[in-house]
């Protein structure tokens, strides 16, 4: 019978931390990708109001209300600031998180490699035990079928 891998502890903790990394990871990129989605959002939302601008403008409009236009579009542009801002914030935790992991998977496959060698190292000791076992039977039935000496004639 193979004997235990000595390190199989540490290859469990290993996936486990690996996993707990994807998952991490994972959760990063959604973060990600929600902060890049707002960031479209007030981006797409600063331009349909700066052609609304645009259009009353055009048609004529008080100078408080062009005031306030444009105090809303300051406004707007502070929380696009703001927003491109956290996108790379965001973008720099997944960044982080993907080295995490990347170290994280480099144990596990510097233990993985450690248990496959102890395997194939299990599986050649196994196979000498039985080539053994086998050498032993085979002289033991050749020692019980040799033929007795015949008697003299």
């Amino acid at each position: 019978m193979p004997r235990r891998f000595p390190l199989q502890p540490l290859l469990d903790l290993a996936q486990n931390h690996t996993d707990a990394a994807a998952r991490d990871l994972h959760t990063l990129k959604v973060k990600w990708q929600v902060a890049e989605e707002k960031f479209q959002q007030l981006a797409v939302y600063r331009e349909d109001y700066r052609a609304k601008l645009l259009q009353t403008t055009k048609l004529g409009m008080q100078v408080s209300s062009l005031r306030d236009f444009q105090l809303f579009l300051g406004k707007i542009e502070a929380a696009i600031r703001q927003q491109a801002e956290e996108v790379e914030r965001c973008k720099k935790r997944w960044e982080d998180g993907r080295h995490e992991w990347q170290a994280k998977q480099r144990k596990l496959k510097a233990f993985d490699t450690l248990s496959q060698r102890h395997l194939i190292s299990e599986r050649k000791r196994e196979d000498k035990l039985e080539q053994r076992e086998q050498d032993e039977l085979s002289g033991n039935k050749f020692k019980h079928e040799e033929p007795t000496d015949p008697p003299d004639t």
